[in-house]
């Protein structure tokens, strides 16, 4: 009597074994951490928030000159010069200060309730979401240990960067450049008025 052979296993045969993600827990506890990490940590968090009170810093000084200038050019229409170079200024202003009030403009959304351990418990919106208690037992567990510290500062670092690069900083660099586009449409044409009369 023969003996059936089994073909052998391959990996593709073998199903696959359920690992617990890290990024899906939240926990990163089995990792040995620099003694620098939470001092990386503390300076990337540093550095973002400046940046982002200068960008806020920027788009006032830029409101403050275009309302400026847009008032100017208000003015002058109402006394009767209709200009291109004039109403090429009123725009760009416009523009520019819409982008730079949207630059610091906050978003105000509803808390979001969630049990996802992704969830960034750093920030506002998120938290007030929670009972005081609940927020306070899920703070003590992710601080109790480096990986749990380490991961929430990290999610907190990466969303903010997030708010940096896709709104501040966009909406911040889409004011200055409305505006110094302005000028210079604004300073030819005012060339070209100076040059034919008739224009």
């Amino acid at each position: 009597m023969s003996e059936t052979v089994k073909p052998e296993e391959t990996a593709s045969d073998v199903p696959a074994r359920h690992e617990p993600d890290r990024r899906q827990a939240g926990l990163y506890d089995d990792r040995t951490y620099s003694v620098h990490a939470i001092h990386m940590v503390r300076t990337a968090m540093t550095n973002h928030a400046v940046l982002s009170q200068m960008a806020d810093h920027k788009a006032n000084i830029l409101m403050g000159v275009t309302f400026l200038v847009f008032t100017l050019s208000v003015s002058a229409f109402g006394g009767g010069n209709y200009r291109a170079s004039l109403l090429i200024l009123v725009l760009s202003a416009f523009l520019s200060a819409l982008f730079a009030m949207a630059a610091v403009t906050p978003k105000v959304t509803p808390p979001k309730l969630s049990d996802d351990e992704l969830d960034n418990l750093l920030f506002f919106g998120v938290f007030t979401g929670l009972p005081q208690e609940e927020f306070i037992d899920r703070a003590m567990q992710r601080a109790e240990t480096d990986g749990r510290v380490l991961s929430t500062m990290l999610r907190d670092i990466y969303q903010n960067g997030v708010v940096l690069q896709r709104k501040k900083y966009r909406y911040l660099s889409y004011a200055f450049r409305t505006f110094r586009i302005g000028l210079v449409l604004a300073f030819a044409a005012f060339v070209l008025e100076a040059a034919v009369p008739i224009f």
